[in-house]
Parts: C-alpha cells; structure tokens; sequence
C-alpha cells in the first residue's frame, strides 16, 4: 500500500483541491458502513480545512493509503499546539470491502511511527457503534471499560482492532439525539436564587470572552476521568476569539447558553449546526463547575438553548455525548427529551 501523509498546512490549496472529493468520497462510504446515518457524512468544507490549514491552537495530519491509485485506508490525527503537546488523538479506517488483509495495521504503524518521532507518545482513539449493532450481540464476550461503567462488544471489528493494537478501553460514552420539537414543549426550570442564565447565536460576545475561556480550560479537568485523556489546557481570551473565528470560516453557527453566579460563569453548553445541513444541530461543550453543580443548571442551560436553536433555526435534531458514568449529564439528557442513538468507546495507549 502506497500511503501519503499530509500535515495541515503541508500542501497549497490547489493540491488540496485536487484530492478533496477522493477524500470526502471515501469518508463518506465509510460512514454508511458504520450504520450511524446520513447525518454523520463528512462535510466538504471541513475536510478541506482540516487538509488545508490549523488554527493555532489544534493541528490535523492525514495519511491516505491507496492501491492501485484508489484510496483504500485514511488516517488522521488531532494534535494541540499550545497544551498536551505528548498527545494525538487518532483514527483509521479500510474500505469495507477490504478489511482483515492487514491495511489497517499497515496504516497504523506507519501513523505511530510518524507521531512517535513527533514527541506525542500518548495516543486516544475512539470507536462507534450504533445501538442496533451493539444490542444484537448482548450474549457474545464483552470488554468493559476501565472507568467500570459500560462495555462494547469484544468482537465489533473497531473493538478488536483497537485491542489488537495495544490501545486500552478507558470509557464508553452514550450518544442520545433530541427533537427540538420536542424541547419547545419542556417547561424552562426555575433556577435557585442568584443564578441566570444567557443565550446567544454566533461568535461569544466581548464581555464574556472570560467566562468562556474559563469554562472551557475546566472542561479538560471537571469531565468525568478527564486526566486519563490529557493535562489541563490552557484558554485565554484570544483562544475563544481563535475558535470563534475557524468557527466561522467553516460555516459554523453556535448557539450558547451560558449559566451565571453574579458575574462568575458556573455552566455553558453550545449546539452547532451547519448551512448546508442546517436541520442537524450538534451539541458542543456542556459543563457544570463543580462548585455549581447541585442547583439544576445543567437542565437549565440544555432546555434554554434547545428552546432558543428550535426558536431561531431549521434545526430538527440534536445529537449529544456522554460518559455513561456521568449519570447526572444523563438524567439531564433524558428530561431534556434525549434517547440513545449510538455508542461510542473512548481508548488510549502509550507509546514504547
């Protein structure tokens, strides 16, 4: 196999333009094999971002296996520039008709060797599995997670290529969809004495650029087992405006609900969605501090922005992540209208 790496920024536009619709084509032939639905295929526009360019903060490298000039496997990695700079989040994947002939471990080797030599010893993976796949085998082996909650089928194929390879099973994560719909009829929770909440569409408004940036360097430590994922990162003010802004040039539009105490931030959550698949929303960062956890915010700050995205957008349904541990986040879910749609398994591994 003939496998081609292309850090972000490695190659000109039109080089770029040149293999785009190969990528997103296999990407998206991919995804159909997963059984997650067509709202899952891969956007052009962020393909080529991802090709084309970083943001300064986070980095991607793609590696594309081809034979006979057709691509037949793909890998990427995520990697931060500012903070956890031993760290790559990677994934791969073989066309389906070409899986167990070894590609995969080809491609893998050839990305741990790469990434290695890089510094980022410390790999995460992930994998997906729809509800229907992981239901029609509860009596075969089962591997559970280290977090002691949840488990996957040991002999789902990204399950036993992740094993086979080294990588740990750390945590499963449900993923639930929700009707907007369905949120329009919820009734808003009343909040304890001193709380408010804000909602906003489109990039964080100046004087909040604080607040935001504090909850999200929290989000990398108050997450359920978030030190078995990375260090604590760093955000700052021109970090938001950085993300606001790669935000935009994707054609990104964020919804936010942010949760405050006086005028110190206790809780945001955001839901995205895309102008050219503008009936799909994605639900972004949530979090409660934990100092503030225990007064319903977490409720709050769901219903108040599915209410606000349903009122102001086209979108239809929201799809959201949680640790299956985090039975708070859960019960949340489940008052804000959410029901399991997918699983997905959280992995690292050290590299020798």
């Amino acid at each position: 196999m003939e496998i081609t790496h292309i850090p972000a920024g490695s190659r000109s536009a039109a080089d770029i333009d040149e293999v785009l619709a190969e990528v997103v084509d296999f990407a998206t032939i991919i995804n159909r094999a997963s059984g997650l639905g067509t709202d899952f295929d891969p956007r052009s526009d962020e393909v080529r971002q991802e090709l084309l360019s970083d943001d300064g903060y986070v980095t991607h490298q793609t590696w594309i296996g081809r034979l006979g000039g057709a691509i037949v496997a793909t890998g990427i990695a995520y990697l931060t520039l500012r903070d956890n700079l031993d760290l790559a989040d990677v994934w791969c994947s073989v066309h389906p008709e070409l899986r167990g002939q070894g590609l995969g471990s080809e491609l893998l080797a050839e990305m741990e060797a790469s990434l290695a030599a890089q510094g980022r010893t410390q790999l995460t993976s992930y994998c997906e599995i729809p509800t229907a796949t992981r239901d029609a085998d509860l009596r075969g082996a089962h591997l559970a997670a280290e977090s002691g909650a949840g488990s996957v089928t040991a002999a789902q194929p990204d399950v036993a290529f992740l094993s086979h390879h080294g990588f740990a099973f750390k945590q499963l994560e449900r993923c639930s969809v929700a009707k907007t719909a369905t949120a329009a009829k919820l009734s808003r929770v009343d909040l304890n004495a001193g709380y408010t909440i804000e909602t906003w569409t489109g990039p964080t408004p100046e004087h909040r650029l604080e607040q935001i940036a504090f909850l999200h360097q929290k989000m990398s430590t108050d997450t359920p087992d978030a030190e078995e994922l990375g260090e604590e990162e760093s955000w700052d003010a021109a970090r938001v405006r950085a993300l606001d802004a790669k935000r935009e040039e994707n054609r990104e539009l964020v919804a936010t609900a942010l949760a405050l105490k006086g005028e110190s931030a206790a809780g945001f959550t955001e839901v995205a969605h895309f102008d050219d698949r503008p009936r799909v929303g994605w639900q972004g960062s949530t979090l409660v501090v934990r100092d503030h956890r225990g007064h319903g915010l977490g409720a709050a700050l769901k219903i108040a922005n599915q209410q606000a995205v349903g009122e102001s957008t086209q979108v239809e349904r929201i799809y959201t992540w949680n640790a299956v541990e985090n039975s708070w986040m859960l019960a949340i879910n489940d008052r804000a209208g959410f029901a399991t749609w997918a699983w997905v398994g959280l992995w690292k591994k050290r590299l020798a």
